[in-house]
């Protein structure tokens, strides 16, 4: 596990989160009509990639199989378990917001990755601006984050359920431990503050269980609902430990009711992806060809 002082609440792949990490994984393949992002990106791209928060490092390993011609770098706490792995493609376990240095040069990708990252961090602002320096001028950044808490499409009478009394919990839970929950509301503001141009957003919904139409939603929200049963203690304990005061035994009973309230009503995970590109007239300089990056 992360250190008590870092923001990470969730246990890693290597502690039994895999299974989850690589569900979620599929459900965006689902929500981007399998694709690995929501702006295009030829087969022939040959830049270089960084995959911040890359869990068991599926989304590197895949976008690297897509992409021969590429270089990918997945960054994150624990070492990622995806095997095998394409030879474009490689791996560092580091704290991307607690270690002072990468050890990566400036300006060297042309393309930055994030899927339900930033609003784990102390201060994803700084995560922002360490994203602008790391890009060459001309490269982007796609954020794909969930906005918190969930919602529901039944209405105010949909409001009081487990899962959602749960949601709204999570966010000031965090909110008290120092950590906001909520910044995915504010992030195309706050990518454009840090100097990003060409700013996008486009809006999205993850059902929790197959309500919407469409068989690939219907796929999408099942595989949700077993992410979110998986994940749910995970979420909870340390920040309702530590935000609210909750001891264990009160954290798990309430567990317990959310899980058996998953799948009711119409509830789902507003996602937001956030697109946006380094000014071309960047003073910051681009790394050497032969930089170390993998």
């Amino acid at each position: 596990m992360a250190t008590p002082t870092n923001s990470y609440t969730l246990p890693s792949h290597l502690e039994g989160d895999g299974t989850r990490l690589d569900l979620q994984h599929e459900v965006f393949r689902l929500l981007l009509n399998n694709n690995l992002l929501s702006t295009p990106t030829p087969a022939s791209f040959s830049g270089q990639v960084l995959d911040l928060g890359t869990g068991t490092g599926l989304w590197a390993a895949e976008f690297a199989a897509e992409h021969p011609h590429a270089t990918v770098l997945g960054i994150d706490l624990f070492p990622p378990s995806t095997t095998p792995v394409p030879a474009n493609c490689a791996f560092r376990a580091l704290d991307a917001e607690k270690d002072a240095d990468w050890d990566l040069p400036d300006a060297a990708f042309d393309l930055i990755h994030t899927r339900m990252f930033l609003f784990l961090l102390r201060d994803p602002r700084a995560m922002l601006r360490r994203c602008l320096a790391a890009l060459r001028p001309g490269g982007r950044i796609e954020c794909q984050e969930i906005q918190q808490p969930y919602r529901t499409e039944d209405g105010p009478e949909g409001e009081d359920t487990p899962v959602l009394r749960m949601a709204r919990l999570r966010v000031e839970a965090a909110r008290r431990c120092g950590l906001d929950r909520a910044v995915t509301g504010r992030l195309a503001g706050l990518v454009e503050e840090v100097g990003f141009g060409e700013v996008q957003v486009e809006e999205k919904r993850i059902p929790v269980g197959p309500w919407m139409e469409g068989e690939r939603m219907k796929e999408a929200g099942e595989k949700y609902r077993q992410c979110m049963r998986l994940g749910m203690v995970a979420f909870t304990k340390t920040v309702f430990m530590k935000g609210l005061g909750w001891t264990e035994e009160q954290v798990l009973e309430a567990c317990d009711e959310a899980v058996r309230d998953l799948g009711n009503g119409r509830v789902y995970a507003p996602i937001k992806i956030v697109v946006a590109t380094k000014p071309a007239s960047s003073s910051l300089p681009a790394a050497s060809a032969d930089s170390p990056l993998v």
